[in-house]
């Protein structure tokens, strides 16, 4: 499992992507007069009032952050850890408190100790090193968007175990060159079949998914989306035209492609930063017709169906990646675009 590790204000290390709250709690409430909403302004007792499961189902609400002991409890050695030490120039002393609680819980460092593997990563090699040489026994990986000059692979070799690529930056040549220098190749985040098949022809030793149940049947031989349902995604429109907000004009074509209309009330689309759209009730497509999914207000008719939100979702920098899915989870497609 692949997550992030932050610092609370005072000291605690705890579970959570972004730098900021508002997009994965309910900050803006409980705290209103705390613009910004570091997670490092943030005690570790003000952090456990929040609201982090609500944001993205209801099903999820009174889900809490977790600190970093709770996460390795609730793995309980069952499944391997890949830890990122987030954004360490905003969590000073970030890598040493990981060092500290880490040798609370020698079953994660021994060798052999642990049914599963510990691997720790991030994109700030100074915070990477200043791990690695406190814990010279845990596998360390350099998260980039590129890969490093051959030069730098070649220093990078010494005590580095992988690189962690942005897999729509990945190149072949540069795949080569990290295969070269010795490091294990291991790109993020790859989120369709195409992909994965790219990446392994590239000779990867894992990727980063957020669906490894379909990646997993993919390589052995079975369909990666046995949930198939006559609709699969046909487009995503990320460019907002005219002058009105960039979110305006996004969205996502689902496109009928079975003999027979296809209720798709509830079901919902996943992107990669695990933002969950969801399609509103009455929805049917006629057998080859389209839904277009748009993320912001509009109207709505037989074949549009508006969010309503006010913020962009579909990242058009280097490229994103779709899910969709029945209203109890089965994947129905998946989708990545590159730009």
């Amino acid at each position: 499992m692949e997550t992030d590790v932050q610092l609370s204000a005072d000291g605690e290390p705890v579970i959570i992507h972004d730098v900021t709250l508002p997009r994965t709690t309910d900050a803006r409430l409980a705290f209103a007069d705390r613009a910004r909403w570091n997670v490092h302004d943030f005690t570790l007792a003000e952090l456990k009032k929040l609201d982090a499961g609500g944001w993205y189902d209801a099903e999820f609400t009174g889900q809490h952050i977790l600190t970093f002991d709770e996460l390795l409890d609730l793995l309980g050695g069952r499944v391997g850890l890949n830890l990122e030490l987030k954004s360490p120039a905003v969590n000073p002393g970030l890598a040493q408190a990981v060092v500290a609680r880490l040798r609370r819980r020698r079953d994660w460092i021994e060798p052999d100790a642990h049914p599963q593997p510990l691997i720790v990563g991030s994109f700030d090699e100074r915070a990477l090193r200043d791990f690695h040489t406190q814990l010279p026994d845990v596998p360390v990986s350099l998260i980039t968007y590129d890969v490093p000059a051959g030069g730098k692979l070649t220093d990078l070799a010494g005590w580095i175990f992988s690189v962690n690529p942005d897999i729509r930056r990945l190149r072949p040549d540069d795949a080569a060159r990290v295969i070269g220098a010795g490091l294990a190749l291991v790109p993020w985040t790859v989120d369709s079949p195409e992909l994965w098949r790219w990446a392994l022809d590239l000779g990867v030793d894992g990727m980063i998914t957020n669906y490894p149940y379909a990646l997993k049947e993919m390589l052995h031989g079975r369909d990666p989306v046995s949930g198939v349902a006559g609709v699969i995604i046909e487009d995503i429109s990320y460019h907002s035209p005219g002058d009105g907000p960039r979110w305006a004009g996004e969205h996502v074509v689902l496109r009928n492609v079975s003999d027979r209309p296809v209720d798709v009330s509830g079901w919902y689309l996943h992107n990669q930063a695990s933002d969950r759209i969801v399609v509103g009730d009455g929805y049917v497509i006629p057998p080859g017709g389209l839904l277009r999914v748009h993320t912001g207000p509009g109207d709505n008719d037989a074949t549009t169906y508006h969010i309503g939100r006010a913020t962009a979702v579909w990242n058009s920098t280097n490229g994103d990646s779709a899910g969709l899915h029945r209203a109890d989870g089965t994947i129905v497609d998946l989708y990545a675009y590159l730009v």
